[in-house]
């Protein structure tokens, strides 16, 4: 243990002499303008997938079809598809330009976490806490994704500075607590389970010896769930969305201790390792200082009670929660929250979690600020480093995302197909792998297809997805196709569909050419 206790200590938070405005400016901003260049950075590579199909049909429908959409599906959503909407008219909606946005929020998200870990922690934390949301797993994932996840995760961060910037200088700054109250409103409308956070919040605030400032938080609280109201009960009367996760079983350990903040199995096992560093570095330090262990008598036991009163300190005149345990809380809470949920009714997704990732930096940083030897603090963002490139290339593969190939279906359509070619889609597999959505996140290759099960497009719809006919219903239309485009889903290992396939072998089409993908098979049908 001695070694232990030499390569790590537990420094008071006190000591730390905090950034100037400029510095904590300046070193924020790199670590944010270099998290957002590596989050976009081949982003464009790996295909969209299905819930990057409903940002992208959402962003593009008139904003009267959305918000039509939003009053009977994906109202936790609404806010990111709005954001992404007016995004779209400007830039496009090509695969670089739907998921930049996400690369800026997870910038901003690791900004946060430097400048709240230098306000609670110091420099030291700030710099090494940064350093591991720079290659952070979940943050790189979400960050090149076309979803409000890194949006989550940015409003999370910062609106736990406020709660801190609030508790340390005792609450005195009124238009501190309005701005929290919009930051709690605007956190519910980017996605409805940040407000879980509120509890971490909460209980913090708790432990403040100031009234005032326990009644200031709980208004603010309040005004900002009164303004959030719309989303809640959308969000509420909306939650059948959600029954798939009935038949999964998404709450598993590793989706517990993995996925939500990591990633990767490989950074989990190194980012676990130096949390249980940490903690026993924190409970022999103060073991070997304070207590004997073995007939420990009952005065040490209220000495080792006011040790750990210490997790809120005050520093020179400010109330400051310690990072361990404004951290923690921002991590665990929520997932207990939810697995506690999911017991009666199936509400648990590792990715709904990804508004904690932050805070897997925040700690990570702490217990690397910890080591006195630099080379050693050196050596293990070394590893975590490395093993976060492995999975940051990983990402970047054409099928990272969900196994979607639709980019190279969409170059195949191109290449082969014509203009006034008949095109059918597989609607038989789970309706966010549906081929049909390829046509929308890579269009270039459907250009001109007769698409003649198409019923209603989506943006004349109350759901996110097109309303379609089945082919028999509409099967009179085969007598004038000459080559048939017929795209089926073939998950891994498995034989691919047989959807629409027996209906235009009743109706004279024969096989000419397939093109095997990764995930889907294009047959191209002619008359026999």
């Amino acid at each position: 243990m001695s070694i232990l206790q030499n390569s790590l200590v537990v420094a008071p938070d006190r000591t730390q002499r905090l950034l100037g405005r400029r510095e904590v400016a300046l070193l924020a901003s790199l670590a944010g303008v270099i998290t957002t260049l590596l989050c976009a950075a081949g982003s464009w590579i790996p295909s969209l997938w299905g819930d990057e199909a409903t940002s992208v049909i959402s962003a593009q429908r008139p904003l009267p079809s959305l918000f039509a959409m939003l009053g009977h599906v994906d109202a936790v959503h609404g806010t990111y598809y709005l954001l992404l909407h007016f995004w779209v008219d400007l830039f496009g909606a090509s695969p670089f330009s739907v998921r930049f946005p996400s690369a800026v929020a997870a910038g901003l998200a690791i900004a946060g976490v430097v400048v709240l870990a230098n306000r609670i922690s110091g420099p030291r934390v700030a710099v090494f806490a940064g350093m591991v949301g720079l290659v952070l797993p979940r943050v790189n994932y979400m960050g090149e994704e076309a979803r409000g996840y890194a949006l989550s995760a940015a409003v999370a961060t910062w609106l736990g500075y406020l709660l801190v910037v609030q508790l340390q200088e005792k609450g005195r700054h009124r238009w501190l607590w309005l701005l929290y109250a919009i930051g709690v409103a605007f956190a519910a409308y980017v996605f409805l389970f940040s407000l879980l956070l509120l509890v971490a919040h909460a209980i913090v605030v708790l432990r403040s010896r100031t009234a005032g400032l326990r009644r200031d938080w709980l208004r603010a609280t309040i005004l900002g769930l009164v303004l959030a109201l719309p989303v809640i009960v959308y969000g509420v009367t909306e939650s059948g969305q959600v029954d798939f996760l009935a038949h999964r079983n998404d709450a598993s350990f590793v989706s517990d201790t993995v996925s939500p903040w990591f990633g990767t199995t490989q950074f989990a096992i190194a980012a676990w390792l130096l949390v249980l560093l940490g903690t026993v570095a924190l409970i022999v330090t103060y073991a070997s200082r304070r207590l004997s262990l073995l007939g420990v008598p009952r005065s040490v036991w209220m000495r080792a009670r006011r040790i750990l009163g210490r997790l809120v300190t005050v520093d020179r005149g400010r109330e400051t929660p310690s990072l361990l345990l404004f951290a923690g809380l921002w991590l665990l809470a929520p997932l207990v929250i939810l697995l506690a949920v999911n017991v009666f009714h199936a509400i648990y997704s590792a990715r709904y979690l990804s508004f904690s990732a932050p805070a897997a930096a925040l700690l990570i940083g702490w217990v690397l600020a910890r080591v006195t030897r630099q080379w050693v603090a050196v050596v293990l963002t070394g590893i975590l480093a490395l093993t976060g490139l492995l999975s940051y290339v990983q990402n970047r593969t054409p099928y990272a995302k969900n196994n979607s190939d639709w980019a190279e279906v969409s170059a195949v359509m191109q290449e082969h197909a014509h203009p006034g070619d008949t095109v059918l889609f597989d609607e038989g597999s789970r309706p966010s792998r549906r081929l049909r959505l390829a046509m929308y996140t890579y269009p270039q290759g459907f250009a001109g297809l007769d698409d003649i099960t198409l019923a209603a497009p989506a943006a004349q719809t109350t759901n996110w997805y097109d309303a379609t006919f089945p082919l028999e219903q509409v099967a009179s239309e085969l007598t004038t196709a000459h080559t048939v485009w017929l795209l089926e889903y073939k998950a891994q290992g498995a034989a691919p569909d047989t959807w629409d396939r027996p209906v235009l072998a009743a109706h004279g089409f024969v096989v000419r050419a397939s093109y095997e993908q990764h995930s889907s098979v294009i047959y191209e049908y002619v008359r026999g």
